[in-house]
C-alpha cells in the first residue's frame, strides 16, 4: 500500500515546522502514520541529516484540531502528535500560545520531567522554576528533546514561519472545550528514567530594594526600542512567564566595581527600586552587576507621548494635556518629596498607557541612570527641556524639572508656534519659553518658567494652585522648605557665545523689548547667570499676575 506524499510546501496556517535531527525521530514520529497528515516539505530548513535533500518537518499550527483554543498542539502517546515508548507521556510536551502576549511556549507536561530545549540559544527548563515552561521563538530555545535519560530519544528543531496577519481571529475561531483539555493530573504514571536528570544552576542574585534574593529574569530582545551613548533600551520577553517588559542596558563605567561612578550608578538604581507611585513607571529588577552592562527591567508601557504628539492628540484634546500636566505634577512631587531630582523630563521620558473607560494613565520613565555615566561635558539630557541652571552653575534642584515639564506642555500643545522657535543656543531657548509664558492660554501655569529658581514655583505648588493640592505627596507644612538639590548634578554646560555683553542687550531694548542687564563677575562659575535672559530682552517676572 503506497502512502501520500508529504506536501509540498508547510500548510498556510503553519506557524512553525518540527525538523527531525536524528535518525529516531525521523522513524518514530515523522514517519509514524497518525502523523503523516502533519508532514510537509520545508523548503528553506536545513536538513542535517540528509544534507543534498529538502527537510521534511512536522506542521505545527492553527490547522491542528486541537480542543483548547490557546494549544497548538501536544505531543506523547495519545498526543496531536503521537511518539510512542514507554519512556513517553500520554502528553509529553506541548505548545501553548500565551493569552494576553502571544508568546509561544513549550509546556513539559511529563511526570518524569524528561522534556530540553538544547542548543546554543537554549534557556532551558530549571528546577528551581516549577512552571516547567519556557518561550520558543526564533532568538531562543529553537531546539528541543524528549525521552530518556538525557532528555534526547527525539530531537528536534524548531523552523519559524511567517506569522499570519489574522493570529488572533485565528485564535478566536478555534472553539475551546475545557472538558476535553487535557492536564498533568489526567496522565498515568510514565516509566521513570534509570538516573535523574541533571540540575541545572541558576545563579541568584539580589534585586536592588527588595529584601531577599531573587532569581536572574530570564529573557530574549524582541524588538530594540532606542539608543544612545548609555546604552540601548529593548522591548524584551520573560522566557519562564511570556510577560513583555522593558530592558534598558547601561554600560558600566570602565573602571569597574571600585569607580565612584559605579557606586553612584548602583545607589540610583536602589533609589529606583523603592519608589512606588502611580505615575512612574514600576521597576521590576535590576540585574547584571559585575557584567558588562547593568539590566534594568521595568513594565512595558504602549509608548512615549512623543507618539501622542506627532498625532496631534494634546492640540486636538485640551483636556489631556490637562490630565498630562496634573499626572506628571503628581510624579514630579513624589519624586521632590523623596529627594529625587529627576534631570530629564522630556516627551520621550514619558509614558502612557491608554486606559479601557477612554484617556490614558501617564508615567515618567528613565530616572538620569544614563549621566551619571556620561561625561560631565556633554549634554546628558535634551538641551530644549533643559533649565537655565544647567547652563549657568547654579545648583540644580527639584525646580529643573518643573521647567522641563513646562517646557514638554508648550512643545506639546506648540503654544506660539514652539516647535518652529530657534533653538540653536541656550538664549534662543530660554527666549521661545518666555514667550509662551506670556500666550494666554498658558498664564495659568507660567509660574513653572521663572528663570530664577529660587523663585519658580515647585510641582506642590501648581498643584495646589490648579488642583486644589490633589496628589500632592508634600505635607504643606514643607512646601515652604528649600527645593531638593540634586548633589550629583553635572558641571555647568559650555557653549559657544555663552556671555552678552551691555551693547547687545541695549540693542535689543531699542527693538522694543524691555530689560535689564547684569553681568556675572568673573571668577565665579557659581553665580545665576541673569544677563543671558536679560539681554534676550524678556524681563523675568517672579510673580506673574
Amino acid at each position: 500500500m503506497s502512502h501520500p506524499q508529504p506536501r509540498v510546501r508547510p500548510h498556510p496556517l503553519a506557524l512553525f515546522s518540527l525538523i527531525p535531527l536524528n535518525k529516531q525521530t525521523v522513524e518514530g514520529v515523522v514517519d509514524h502514520p497518525d502523523n503523516r497528515h502533519l508532514v510537509s516539505f520545508v523548503p528553506g530548513a536545513e536538513n542535517t541529516l540528509n544534507p543534498g535533500e529538502v527537510a521534511r518537518g512536522l506542521n505545527i499550527g492553527f490547522q491542528i484540531g486541537s480542543k483548547s483554543s490557546y494549544t497548538l498542539a501536544t505531543i506523547g502517546r495519545t498526543g496531536d502528535i503521537t511518539v510512542e515508548g514507554s519512556s513517553i507521556s500520554r502528553i509529553q510536551c506541548s505548545f501553548e500560545i500565551h493569552k494576553d502576549t502571544e508568546e509561544i511556549f513549550l509546556y513539559d507536561r511529563s511526570s518524569s520531567w524528561s522534556t530540553q530545549t538544547f542548543g546554543p540559544n537554549a534557556l532551558p527548563f530549571q528546577l528551581e522554576r516549577p512552571n516547567r515552561r519556557v518561550v520558543v521563538a526564533e532568538q531562543v530555545n529553537n531546539q528541543f528533546g524528549f525521552g530518556g535519560v538525557g532528555c534526547n530519544l527525539f530531537q528536534f528543531e524548531i523552523y519559524w514561519h511567517k506569522r499570519p496577519s489574522n493570529f488572533q481571529e485565528q485564535i478566536a475561531n478555534r472553539e475551546d472545550h475545557p472538558r476535553f483539555t487535557r492536564t498533568v493530573d489526567d496522565e498515568i504514571p510514565t516509566a521513570l528514567p534509570s538516573k535523574r536528570t541533571t540540575r541545572i544552576h541558576t545563579p541568584v542574585v539580589h534585586t536592588p530594594g527588595v529584601r531577599g534574593s531573587a532569581k536572574t529574569i530570564r529573557y530574549y530582545k524582541k524588538v530594540e526600542l532606542g539608543k544612545g551613548s548609555f546604552g540601548e533600551v529593548w522591548k524584551a520577553v520573560d522566557v519562564d512567564s511570556g510577560e513583555f517588559f522593558a530592558l534598558k542596558l547601561v554600560k558600566w563605567p570602565e573602571r569597574g566595581l571600585q569607580s565612584q561612578q559605579y557606586t553612584m550608578l548602583k545607589r540610583e538604581v536602589e533609589t529606583f527600586a523603592r519608589m512606588s507611585h502611580p505615575n512612574i513607571v514600576e521597576f521590576i529588577s535590576a540585574q547584571g552587576f559585575g557584567g558588562t552592562h547593568l539590566e534594568i527591567l521595568t513594565v512595558l508601557r504602549e509608548g512615549n507621548i512623543e507618539d501622542l504628539i506627532k498625532k496631534e492628540l494634546f492640540l486636538r484634546d485640551p483636556k489631556l494635556a490637562e490630565s498630562l500636566l496634573h499626572q506628571m505634577l503628581q510624579a514630579l512631587d513624589y519624586l521632590a518629596f523623596k529627594g529625587i531630582v529627576h534631570r530629564d523630563v522630556k516627551p520621550a521620558n514619558i509614558l502612557y498607557q491608554s486606559l479601557s473607560g477612554g484617556g490614558y494613565i501617564f508615567q515618567l520613565t528613565d530616572f538620569g541612570l544614563c549621566n551619571l555615566i556620561v561625561d560631565a561635558q556633554t549634554l546628558a539630557g535634551s538641551p530644549i527641556y533643559m533649565a537655565p541652571e544647567f547652563f549657568s552653575g547654579t545648583q540644580q534642584t527639584s525646580k529643573v524639572d518643573v521647567w522641563s515639564l513646562y517646557v514638554t506642555l508648550a512643545y506639546a500643545l506648540n503654544v506660539n508656534g514652539f516647535r518652529k522657535k530657534r533653538f540653536d543656543t541656550h538664549a534662543l531657548r530660554v527666549r521661545a519659553v518666555q514667550e509662551a509664558a506670556n500666550e494666554d492660554g498658558f498664564r495659568p501655569i507660567q509660574d513653572m518658567a521663572i528663570v530664577d529658581p529660587k523663585v519658580r514655583a515647585s510641582a506642590a505648588d501648581m498643584l495646589d494652585k490648579l488642583f486644589n493640592g490633589e496628589g500632592r505627596s508634600t505635607p504643606r507644612d514643607q512646601m515652604q522648605s528649600a527645593p531638593v538639590v540634586d548633589k550629583n548634578a553635572a558641571a555647568p554646560r559650555k557653549e559657544r557665545n555663552h556671555r552678552i555683553n551691555k551693547k547687545v542687550a541695549q540693542k535689543r531694548r531699542g527693538q522694543g523689548f524691555e530689560g535689564f542687564v547684569t553681568t556675572e563677575k568673573r571668577g565665579m562659575p557659581g553665580a545665576f547667570q541673569e544677563d543671558i535672559v536679560d539681554a534676550l530682552g524678556v524681563q523675568d517676572r517672579p510673580h506673574f499676575t
